[in-house]
């Protein structure tokens, strides 16, 4: 009986941390202000893809930064490019690239695969 409760509370936090994530991402895609930004460099520290470092300015003149994930950026972006992004005017720190706050809920394959855990914890524990 422990064992369950044990193994419920782990698929509760998954499907809270997917839930509380997917709300930030919608929250950018419908309230999201839509700004310019510029690839200033390329961060090859990490594992795998590079990280592109993305400064826009906020309509209030402060200048913000963003860093995002190689697919998260169109294909070919260099320095000195041009990026679309969208950030939370109740909080401009929070930001995206468009191209991944507009991508279909279903696509983001890491939420998905957060769900798909939490779901499999829940009916492995339950079924057998």
């Amino acid at each position: 009986m422990q064992d369950t409760i044990a193994y419920d509370c782990v698929a509760a936090l998954l499907l809270l941390t997917a839930v509380w994530q997917m709300r930030r991402r919608l929250t950018l895609r419908f309230r999201g202000v839509e700004a310019t930004a510029r690839c200033f460099d390329r961060d090859w520290r990490g594992k795998g893809g590079p990280q592109f470092l993305l400064s826009y300015t906020t309509p209030d003149g402060v200048k913000r930064t963003h860093s995002a994930d190689e697919g998260h950026v169109p294909v070919g972006t260099r320095e000195g490019d041009s990026v679309t992004v969208l950030y939370d005017p109740m909080s401009p720190g929070r930001a995206e690239t468009a191209l991944v706050s507009r991508k279909p809920l279903w696509q983001h394959y890491d939420m998905a695969g957060l769900l798909g855990v939490a779901l499999t914890i829940v009916l492995v524990v339950h079924v057998l």
